[in-house]
């Protein structure tokens, strides 16, 4: 009797790892289960994405054939680049001729997206502007930002889709020491906003 209540100690031990294995096993799999899910909806996300800046890419061909604009990837965002000394004159927010015709064709590319939002970004040099009208950097960009803005607009985008943003000198591209560089640094970005839906995990998260 002894011995026997000894093996049954050890068999009942034995049982409880195991179902305490079994409950961990369990809670793996799911976990599997789950993280395969969100891989998933991931992979289908980025494949989507990068279905529409392709299709974006190939609407503006031309133009960035042409060295109008170049198309960058910005820490997972799309990113149209135009040098805004094509489309303003210098110190000021009112778009010249030539911008008029450059971001109505980027207007026209962009409205093939109705579903997707854009941010007009404004950047300029390190070079100070003080006039009554723009007491700073700041304030040009922004100006020029929302002149875009409104000029896709008027091109037929949904407003509730676009929104304006001015940067000043704080975000270059280049070392503003060269005139190269500062040429860069004067410029429109066009920012396909992030889409949280295909953001599943974030969302569900939130």
């Amino acid at each position: 009797n002894t011995a026997l209540r000894a093996q049954l100690g050890v068999l009942g031990a034995d049982l409880g790892k195991l179902s305490d294995e079994a409950s961990t096993l369990s809670s793996m799999l799911e976990e599997s289960q789950s993280a395969l899910t969100i891989a998933r909806k991931r992979q289908a996300a980025a494949e989507a994405r990068d279905a529409i800046y392709r299709e974006l890419k190939d609407r503006l061909r031309k133009m960035i054939d042409s060295e109008k604009l170049s198309v960058r990837i910005v820490r997972g965002r799309m990113v149209i680049d135009l040098k805004q000394d094509i489309l303003f004159p210098s110190g000021k927010a009112e778009i010249s001729p030539l911008g008029d015709e450059t971001l109505s064709q980027v207007a026209r590319a962009l409205s093939a997206f109705p579903d997707r939002s854009f941010q007009v970004e404004g950047h300029t040099d390190n070079v100070p502007i003080n006039s009554s009208r723009f007491p700073s950097n700041w304030a040009l960009s922004t100006a020029r930002a929302v002149a875009v803005v409104k000029l896709f607009v008027d091109q037929g985008m949904s407003p509730e889709n676009l929104s304006a943003a001015g940067y000043g000198e704080h975000q270059p591209r280049a070392d503003n020491a060269s005139a190269e560089g500062q040429a860069l640094n004067r410029r429109i970005e066009i920012v396909m906003v992030p889409n949280l839906q295909t953001l599943p995990d974030l969302v569900d998260s939130l």
